[in-house]
């Protein structure tokens, strides 16, 4: 397995579950950071340096202890609209983008789109919709695609967005499970992919090998790569 992953000149680091460090150029963006209580973390939120932090969708163990290192680090969170709203509500600076729509950074953009999930906030309070989030960097583009059963946009970010790499959830109680992951990557035409998502809320025990496996097996031009913290 693999910590830190160099994919088109960006530094990829697994935080653990579906949280992720980004750097490159100097610019440093963590996604979904889940760390307090988290089985597979090994980084504390004290380590996390950044300057940017996107969240995918408002279950806590997306939102995870973006608070905290945003408050930390001076930094604003970029989410949807609810969940920004209850960030602000908890002291942390935030913004709200719709989904489909290009948000500017000085690293490069951020596109959301569509997850098909649904949930509530830590405060009980519902959540609209979810998200997947295309980092596009100029020459390479990462789809993390938080939480998320299978679906037909998938088609169609292979269409305008073109991505290269993959985070793929495999857990496949409250996401998809491997075989439909399996298909969500052919169906996005990346380069490499990497599961996500697979220590909690299963039913049962998911190895991320086994989607090693079946990717290998079905599809040679897909790399699929497993990652540790």
């Amino acid at each position: 397995m693999i910590q830190v992953l160099n994919r088109g000149g960006i530094n990829i680091t697994f935080l653990g579950h579906s949280g992720f460090i980004f750097e490159k150029d100097g610019h440093k963006i963590a996604v979904d950071p889940f760390l307090t209580n988290a089985p597979m973390a090994v980084k504390t939120p004290d380590e996390i340096i950044v300057d940017d932090i996107l969240v995918t969708h408002g279950h806590p163990d997306h939102i995870g202890d973006s608070i905290s290192i945003a408050r930390k680090n001076d930094v604003t969170i970029t989410t949807t609209f609810e969940v920004a709203r209850y960030l602000q509500n908890n002291g942390a600076k935030a913004f709200g983008v719709p989904i489909g729509v290009e948000q500017l950074f000085p690293w490069g953009k951020a596109i959301f789109r569509p997850a098909v999930h649904s949930g509530l906030l830590p405060d009980n309070t519902p959540f609209d919709i979810s998200a997947g989030i295309i980092f596009d960097f100029g020459s390479f583009r990462i789809y993390h695609l938080g939480d998320t059963a299978i679906n037909l946009d998938f088609k169609l970010v292979k269409e305008i967005y073109q991505p290269d790499m993959a985070l793929i959830p495999i857990g496949g109680r409250v996401n998809m499970d491997i075989p439909q992951a399996v298909l969500a990557a052919e169906w996005l035409g990346v380069k490499t992919v990497v599961p996500i998502h697979y220590d909690l809320f299963t039913q049962g025990p998911v190895n991320p090998l086994d989607f090693k496996k079946l990717i290998d097996s079905k599809n040679s031009r897909i790399e699929c790569i497993v990652m540790e913290p």
